[in-house]
């Protein structure tokens, strides 16, 4: 991490405060889309099954 020298250190901790909050939005994006493939993936085994059945 870089050693930024800052007289105001509230800016500093504003763009840090941000950084960890796009950081938590990232990650919550990630998991939105991994539970809708996982999502698809189940309703894909369920429709293979019942053509199965038909």
């Amino acid at each position: 991490m870089a050693h930024i020298e800052a007289d105001n250190t509230s800016e500093l901790q504003a763009i840090q405060r941000q950084a960890r909050i796009g950081g938590h939005v990232q990650r919550a994006q990630v998991m939105l889309v991994a539970a809708g493939m996982t999502a698809f993936a189940i309703v894909a085994v369920a429709a293979v099954m019942m053509a199965t059945l038909l």
